[in-house]
């Protein structure tokens, strides 16, 4: 029986001293669940860039809404004002100045050359005096 139990120590012993290494074998499950993990991974970045995106989109969007809602707000005044007959005057008249560049009579006019995004000017002279 002492041989026995020297022969499981001795065992035991070279079990405990020499770790033995294991063979790894290509396991088919653990390669399958790395590609889905990195399909899952680029798949859920490009979903990120493409709502990033449409935020962006959606924030110009809103912007141009409110500028084409100011804008339907102040042509429904003008359509307003048509019906009385001193506002449509005004609005002729604010028309006229504005878009046509006219003037009432005996009326003067300064032009301040030097200012390129005057109004009155545009149109007028020669393009080279108005760049400088």
């Amino acid at each position: 029986m002492e041989i026995k139990e020297l022969k499981r120590q001795q065992k035991l012993e070279q079990k405990l001293s020499a770790p033995v290494k294991k063979k790894r074998k290509f396991n088919v499950i653990n390669f399958l669940f790395s590609i889905f993990v990195m399909y899952f991974a680029y798949t859920a970045f490009c979903q990120y860039q493409m709502l990033k995106d449409l935020g962006r989109e959606i924030e110009q969007r809103k912007l141009v809404k409110a500028d084409v809602e100011k804008e339907v707000n102040e042509l429904k005044e003008d359509v307003a004002k048509m019906s009385d007959e001193e506002a449509l005057l005004e609005l002729v008249e604010k028309i006229a100045r504005d878009q046509y560049k006219m003037v009432k009579p005996n009326e003067t006019i300064y032009i301040d050359k030097n200012k390129n995004d005057n109004k009155l000017i545009r149109g007028i002279g020669f393009e080279q005096e108005l760049q400088d």
